[in-house]
């Protein structure tokens, strides 16, 4: 609670200091309160729920496995809901200070694990399980573990793969479909997503969205 409270001070300052009214910051402090009580309502069947964890308007969650989010992250289900839905056995892991947005949808059949600090735009699809055989389509196919690593970003529509491992600081483009690994620091894009652009590690700032 001392973190969120701390965080929380920090944004209000940071606000103060660029011209942001009073009224204004009384708004946005009642809707940061709100979506700090609505989480423990709106979460209560996920397995473990760091401090400081937040939604906007209700995700749908179906867990039949464990489920964990880290703290400081945001669901945002303002237009169309969160979905997060694991099977049985399966583990669903969300790192901390993580931005989820309208539209995602999570489907754990076996192990899904996000890091730290990272921001999935609206309508972005991880699945760990294609659901059907190609030729015989009444037969699942074997699930395969997908890590997104600290620090990603993947825009908005874009589906990741079974099987993906997305390392750290890597982007994925609006749209992509990631079905191979993606380096450190890549840039991905396309149908299949392909390297477009290398950062430079060295100049990266390692942020919590909203920061």
């Amino acid at each position: 609670m001392r973190v969120t409270i701390a965080n929380a001070w920090k944004k209000l300052t940071r606000d103060l200091r660029n011209g942001r009214s009073v009224s204004d910051l009384v708004k946005k402090s009642s809707r940061y309160t709100l979506e700090l009580v609505t989480a423990k309502v709106y979460l209560s069947s996920v397995d473990r729920v760091g401090h400081g964890v937040r939604t906007l308007e209700q995700p749908r969650i179906d867990n039949h496995g464990y489920m964990s989010i880290g703290s400081n992250t945001l669901l945002r289900s303002v237009n169309v809901p969160v979905e997060l839905a694991t099977a049985d056995g399966a583990r669903l892991t969300i790192g901390a200070d993580c931005s989820i947005n309208y539209g995602v949808s999570i489907g754990c059949t076996q192990s899904i694990r996000l890091g730290d600090r990272c921001r999935v735009g609206p309508y972005v699809m991880i699945v760990d399980n294609a659901f059907h055989e190609l030729l015989d389509r009444s037969k699942i196919p074997a699930s395969k573990p997908v890590i997104i690593e600290d620090d990603v970003w993947i825009g908005a529509k874009a589906s990741v793969m079974p099987g993906v491992t997305i390392g750290r600081g890597a982007v994925v483009g609006t749209g992509a479909v990631v079905t191979k690994d993606v380096p450190p620091f890549a840039v991905v894009a396309g149908v299949p997503a392909k390297i477009v652009q290398h950062l430079d590690p060295a100049k990266f700032v390692a942020s919590r969205p909203g920061d």
